[in-house]
């Protein structure tokens, strides 16, 4: 698969109705572990840090695609800086 073609895949994947159910599901469920933090004082330190790392890892999950995006869009510039700078065979 070409780096454009993944371009237009992970365009059409932040753009469908299927990525707009994850988001929302995925900001419910940060929310609620970050709520389970506040209102729990008793609360051991290890699942205080379990909690804080399952945020964070569905942080990096939301961001994902956006990410990618930008990385294929670099792979791109520069794919396509290669082929300006070979010499053509005449």
């Amino acid at each position: 698969m070409t780096p454009s073609a993944k371009l237009k895949a992970v365009d059409n994947l932040l753009n469908s109705k299927g990525w707009t159910v994850v988001m929302e599901i995925m900001h419910e469920e940060i929310l609620a572990s970050a709520m389970s933090i506040a209102e729990t004082p008793s609360m051991e330190l290890d699942e205080i840090n379990f909690r804080r790392g399952s945020i964070w890892a569905a942080k990096q999950m939301l961001e994902l695609p956006v990410r990618l995006r930008q990385k294929l869009e670099g792979d791109i510039a520069l794919h396509s800086a290669d082929d300006n700078s070979k010499p053509l065979n005449t």
